[in-house]
């Protein structure tokens, strides 16, 4: 039996697959089960030991790519593909590829709904980890209860082990403006944490997330036990950072994704998007955080540059005070 599973991005949503990617081995224990993905984020999936090998697509890809990645993979002679993306590359790839084809179905009509005219045919919500478990219902594909995991490779970055305790991380960054949580608050709130807590504080992110963790930095003021690392890991070394943390506050990003899958409390700041989309972080440990009350929430189904209405009071009135309480309930 030979089966490929294709979700190309984004990186959460790759680490949203590890659950399918279980129930798939466990069903499926003598097969050969291949992901592909783009290849900057082939790192989240290639150490995990419930696949056989991870394939890559370039990111600078064209439609000549994907011919020439279709006819490779026919080779292989696939017996299944599990098409997770449901996007024009991989319908471009799965063309009649496999013997049997299964895909995902995106509610994309519903979350239009919900956006437009907040019509909510969202609930109950489904996270997208079950969701791609449905993708297999045919082959009674289950969930083990076990969350999320992500099996990081070993990088050149280790933490100090002399670190004050407790080891408390921020991530301030997220791609798009209206999921970011200002970055004066969490400066804020780190200064009350090292205050309260004392311990260890330490600033996690992308490349592309450098200027906010150095604002963030600044902020809080010098002589802090503060260590920014936004910027200087690799997604394995960061995983690695984030085990050891005693929790972890996030914006609706990477980080909270990781966190979950590595078994680390995080608290999870929503803003202009929702639960219901079925995108956020996944497991126990997960707190999230949201203005649930807005009549102007969600405005978008990804993110926004700006708030449309200007007064972006889906993060402006989520308070410092709201992020200590719910740390509370994880760290006493």
């Amino acid at each position: 039996m030979k089966i490929l599973v294709i979700r190309f991005s984004s990186a959460g949503d790759i680490l949203l697959t590890s659950l399918f990617l279980r129930a798939l081995r466990r069903r499926f224990p003598q097969a050969q089960i291949d992901f592909l993905t783009k290849e900057q984020f082939e790192e989240l999936v290639q150490h995990s030991p419930h696949i056989n090998h991870s394939i890559v697509l370039p990111s600078s890809s064209n439609f000549a790519d994907l011919i020439t990645l279709r006819g490779e993979l026919r080779k292989t002679n696939y017996d299944i593909i599990f098409d997770l993306h449901n996007s024009l590359r991989s319908r471009i790839v799965r063309f009649r590829l496999g013997e049997q084809r299964f895909v995902f179905r995106k509610p994309t009509f519903r979350k239009w709904l919900l956006v437009r005219f907040k019509v909510n045919l969202l609930r109950p919500i489904t996270p997208i980890p079950e969701r791609y478990l449905d993708v297999g219902k045919s082959y009674s594909l289950e969930n083990d209860g076990k969350g999320l995991d992500f099996f990081p490779g070993k990088g050149d970055f280790s933490l100090p082990l002399d670190l004050p305790q407790p080891l408390i991380a921020l991530a301030p960054g997220a791609r798009h403006f209206t999921k970011r949580w200002p970055a004066e608050k969490y400066a804020q709130l780190g200064g009350t944490l090292l205050e309260e807590r004392g311990g260890t504080l330490l600033l996690l992110g992308g490349a592309d997330e450098v200027e906010i963790g150095k604002d963030v930095e600044a902020a809080i003021g010098n002589g802090k036990n503060v260590l920014n690392l936004v910027g200087t890991t690799t997604l394995s070394e960061v995983a690695q950072v984030v085990e050891r943390c005693s929790i972890l506050i996030a914006n609706d990003s990477l980080l909270s994704h990781i966190a979950a899958a590595v078994g680390t409390p995080v608290i999870t700041i929503f803003g202009s998007t929702v639960e219901e989309f079925g995108f956020a972080p996944y497991g126990e440990a997960v707190t999230i955080l949201q203005q649930s009350d807005l009549d102007c929430r969600p405005c978008t189904t990804v993110g926004r540059s700006e708030c449309p209405r200007k007064h972006f009071h889906c993060m402006n009135l989520i308070r410092v005070d709201d992020i200590t309480d719910a740390i509370a309930g994880k760290l006493d």
